[in-house]
Parts: structure tokens; C-alpha cells; sequence
């Protein structure tokens, strides 16, 4: 049993990874386990594939299909809310308000929420914020949310100069947190979605098609071929020692 981190880096295109320089995110490429053709939900818009990356089950079940969220008629426990049942402790540090719904009033110990997506330094905050929360007590699970790449898209466009700066701000905030924490973290990094010119929702391959990363003590062995966001949560609920809910549809990774 290990505790994890899970970074989203909003609308990480696979094939930014190799028009920028991406110390931190190759380094665990090179540690771990990885893939370049890890699959999002429809709608690929973030807020559905959030719900999906912590419930465990697409759209049309959890029934978020847009940025608003709405409750579950038939509700499924999210993975901090199962972590919170099992007595875990859970943060949460972002920059994109509306995920404060991802959990239910208690599951998260700490959240920290930054109110600026659309600057580099918005995602050096919360990156800041999780390195000294992180260190100042034991936490068994973190999310850490990185918005400024998708904002960066929707301005400039997928793939343009200032959509790759922000990927590298990225990194170089993943890389932050992780100098922080130590070996002792499992690591799991991964987009909610792509994107193509100025915008993502669609289904094509640039909007569904996402990297996933895995390394540290909980990774093991193996490929992570045929991996969807909706097998994170498994996955992390393995390796943290969890029980992971029947309704939950993905498959843990390991």
C-alpha cells in the first residue's frame, strides 16, 4: 500500500510530449509504465471526464454530460468518497471551481482551490500549495489539477506555441511536487482530454485520445494498453488498499 497522486494536466495532447521538453513527465515515463493512447469519455469536455475519472463509469450513467454539474439520480460513490468511508485521508488542489463536486461534502481533508486558470502562474499556486501541504502532514491520496493548458488551447489553439508553453509550466509544476514528496508516492499522471484548433467535445482522436503515466512503488509491471480514464480509479483504489464499489466499470491497471 502506497499513497498516490494524481496529476490532470486539462487538455494534455499525447503529442505535446514531444514538441516540448518534459523533464518531469518523461521521467516517469522512463520509471514507470505509460501509454500515449489511453482513451477519455464522450463528451470529452472536462467536467463529464472528471466525474467519469473518479466514478468509474461514463457519462451516461453519472449523468454529468456538460460543465454543469448535476446529482446523480442513481448515485455511485466517487473514489474519495470511498477513501473517506475507509478512514484515508484525501486533498484536493485545482483551479477550476466547478470540480469541487467531484466528492461529497466531507470525503476531502484538504482542498485548496486557486481562482486563476488562465496564467502560468495560476497553475504554480496550486503546485506550490500541494508541495507544502503534502509535506506538512501524511495524506494516503491527492488530486492535483493543472487548468492552464486547456485555457491556453481554447486562446491560441492545440498544439500553438503558447498551448506548449503552458505544457512545459506543467511539467515543471508536476516536477515541483514531486521533488517534494519523494519516492514514496505512487504517481499517476493523465489528461482529462485532447483538443484540436481551439476546441475539444467531439469524438474525434484528438479530442478522446489522452497520455496516461504511472510510476512509483504501486505502479508494477506491464503495459497499460487498452487503458480509459475510467480504470484510474481502480487502479488507485488497488494500490491504496481500497475497496473498489460493484458499480464502478473500469479495471484497475495493475
Amino acid at each position: 500500500m502506497a499513497p498516490v497522486v494524481i496529476f490532470v494536466v486539462d487538455g494534455l495532447r499525447p503529442e505535446a510530449l514531444s514538441l516540448v521538453e518534459t523533464p518531469a513527465l518523461h521521467g516517469l515515463m522512463g520509471a514507470g509504465r505509460w501509454t500515449l493512447a489511453a482513451r477519455t469519455v464522450m463528451p470529452s469536455v472536462t467536467l463529464p471526464c472528471h466525474m467519469s475519472l473518479f466514478h468509474s463509469v461514463d457519462p451516461g450513467r453519472h449523468g454529468v454530460v456538460t460543465n454543469t454539474w448535476t446529482p446523480q439520480v442513481r448515485p455511485v460513490a466517487g473514489l474519495f468518497d470511498v477513501a473517506r468511508k475507509a478512514g484515508l485521508r484525501a486533498a484536493a488542489f485545482y483551479n477550476w471551481e466547478e470540480l469541487r463536486d467531484l466528492w461529497r461534502p466531507g470525503a476531502v481533508e484538504t482542498a485548496f482551490y486557486w481562482h486563476d486558470n488562465k496564467s502560468p502562474a495560476g497553475d504554480d499556486v496550486v503546485a506550490r500549495a500541494a508541495a507544502e501541504r503534502l509535506t506538512a502532514a501524511p495524506y494516503d491520496l491527492a488530486f492535483i489539477y493543472l487548468g492552464h493548458t486547456d485555457s491556453a488551447g481554447h486562446r491560441d489553439g492545440w498544439l500553438s506555441p503558447y498551448y506548449l508553453d503552458a505544457v512545459r509550466n506543467a511539467d515543471a509544476c508536476i516536477g515541483r511536487v514531486l521533488a517534494a514528496l519523494g519516492a514514496d508516492w505512487t504517481a499517476i499522471v493523465l489528461a482529462d482530454h485532447g483538443g484540436h484548433e481551439r476546441s475539444h467535445g467531439t469524438e474525434a482522436a484528438d479530442d478522446m485520445t489522452i497520455p496516461l503515466i504511472m510510476a512509483g512503488p504501486g505502479a508494477g509491471p506491464g503495459a497499460l494498453d487498452g487503458a480509459t480514464i475510467m480504470d484510474v480509479a481502480p487502479t488507485v483504489a488497488k494500490v491504496v488498499g481500497l475497496y473498489a464499489p460493484e458499480e464502478w466499470e473500469g479495471r484497475a491497471l495493475l
